[in-house]
């Protein structure tokens, strides 16, 4: 699939708190966005995460699936399989969902932080985890010229 126009959204879905990473309009920087609460607000979430993606005209949504290091599919990536194909009702039609590898990142979040200084609350670390997942998914588009990621299907 060829790289589209829009922003791009990453996700880092956990049980707790889902944080969010937005690209600007050119795809070359990710920031941090916010950090939604999840568990019981599941439903909650997934209709904000469809807001904001309408207001800031985002066409691709990178949602880290957590492989385990063999690369092997565990208990933690099928909720994020279930909570993406929920996530894709609410979402305009034109806006793909696309499943990205994201091992490793929320410990590239803490080492970034420290690395700049910082110490990160757990609703930071979680923005920051969607900020590695998706500057990875840039990096990838930008060389294949190509969506990165696979689909959900």
């Amino acid at each position: 699939m060829t790289v589209n126009e829009g922003r791009r959204l990453a996700i880092d879905y956990g049980d707790v708190r889902i944080g969010i990473a937005v690209s600007d309009n050119s795809r070359l920087v990710a920031s941090p966005l916010e950090t939604l609460l999840n568990g019981d607000n599941s439903y909650e979430a997934q209709k904000r995460i469809g807001e904001i993606c309408k207001e800031m005209e985002v066409s691709v949504i990178y949602i880290g699936l957590p492989l385990q290091l063999s690369g092997a599919e565990g208990a933690s990536a099928l909720k994020v399989r279930t909570f993406a194909n929920q996530l894709a009702t609410h979402l305009p039609k034109e806006v793909f969902i696309r499943l990205i590898d994201e091992r490793l990142t929320t410990t590239s979040a803490h080492k970034s932080a420290r690395e700049g200084g910082r110490k990160l609350s757990k609703l930071q670390i979680d923005q920051y985890a969607a900020v590695a997942i998706l500057e990875g998914a840039l990096h990838a588009e930008s060389n294949s010229g190509a969506i990165a990621g696979s689909s959900l299907a």
